[in-house]
């Protein structure tokens, strides 16, 4: 969803027996007065295989939905038990552990909830733990090389 310059916005739980888990995530664009819009993309298939998977972007990804911010990327991850990833090399990186846990290379064990900011951290891994882990992952600005 793109707020732009003005939206009414809300999130309800239909189910009345059921809990609802959701991340709701906000990056400012870098341009004013964006119009108001949304977008959605079901990538169940694309997480089934493993790896990073960008899910909004502003960086020129095809397989995202596109978002008003040319220095940002959310990639999402399904891990399997062990399975590694490494996080995107940005100036900086916001790891979000949705579900699960994993091993943070440079922070050691993360659990579902916990996060990581990092500045220029390179690229480091994240192995998930014996239950696997479902991790969020934003990339912002540019790194000068």
């Amino acid at each position: 969803m793109t707020a732009g310059s003005g939206i009414w916005h809300s999130e309800k739980n239909k189910s009345k027996d059921a809990d609802v888990h959701f991340i709701q995530m906000w990056i400012v664009p870098d341009t004013d007065r964006v119009d108001p819009g949304y977008e959605q993309m079901d990538i169940n298939e694309h997480l089934a295989k493993g790896g990073l998977v960008p899910v909004a972007s502003g960086m020129g990804h095809d397989s995202a939905i596109s978002i008003q911010q040319r220095d940002a990327a959310l990639w999402a991850a399904r891990l399997t038990p062990g399975e590694r990833v490494h996080v995107p090399d940005a100036a900086f990186a916001h790891v979000f552990v949705a579900k699960g846990s994993v091993d943070f290379e440079q922070q050691g064990a993360l659990g579902t909830g916990d996060a990581v900011r990092m500045t220029a951290a390179g690229s480091p891994t994240i192995t998930a733990g014996d239950d696997g882990a479902e991790v969020l992952i934003w990339q912002t600005g540019t790194l000068s090389r």
